[in-house]
């Protein structure tokens, strides 16, 4: 899903960052960031959801992703986004802000369009998947979720020489084996 790193030529070329906005505060982020003198362009994905009040429900549009806004923009615009009221910080993976490719961003924009329900999962995987450890010392090593600890923490099985090792680790460190 997200590429890792910088580009090399990143002043000069558009990406997809994700921004991490201020609690409620997604909407406008996103307005300001459109109303910006530059071509940037900010895509907030909203559902319609029916809310419940005392006295009526009402459908609402709100964030698929709370929280997160997705900018297209260059390297200029990466720093002048900070200074936006509502920016809190952009997301990161390894220490490095993520880049959506704008196959995923495509996904995302149909995903929308479809006017189907659509619902966020935040955890990706599963008790029961088989998973990859992706870095550190066990990269390479496969094995079975076999518990969630916490939204950071998982146990997973790693066979091998006819034992069983149980590892707990954070979730980034590992992806899932997808069998054909």
């Amino acid at each position: 899903m997200a590429e890792l790193g910088w580009s090399i030529n990143m002043k000069n070329e558009r990406q997809w960052f994700v921004v991490y906005t201020k609690a409620n505060s997604e909407k406008k982020f996103a307005v300001q960031v459109n109303l910006l003198q530059s071509d940037c362009e900010a895509f907030l994905p909203l559902i319609d959801q029916a809310r419940q009040w005392s006295d009526r429900t009402k459908v609402v549009s709100v964030p698929l992703f709370k929280s997160y806004v997705f900018v297209y923009i260059d390297g200029n615009e990466f720093q002048q986004l900070k200074r936006l009221p509502g920016f809190v910080s952009y997301i990161k993976f390894n220490n490095l802000p993520a880049v959506i490719s704008q196959q995923e961003m495509k996904k995302i924009q149909r995903f929308i369009s479809t006017g189907k329900v659509v619902e966020v999962l935040s955890n990706r995987l599963l008790v029961g998947t088989k998973v990859e450890i992706v870095s550190g010392n066990l990269q390479g090593y496969c094995g079975i979720l076999v518990e969630r600890r916490n939204q950071q923490l998982v146990a997973i099985e790693v066979e091998g020489l006819a034992q069983s090792m149980m590892l707990t680790l954070p979730e980034m460190l590992l992806k899932p084996i997808v069998e054909v």
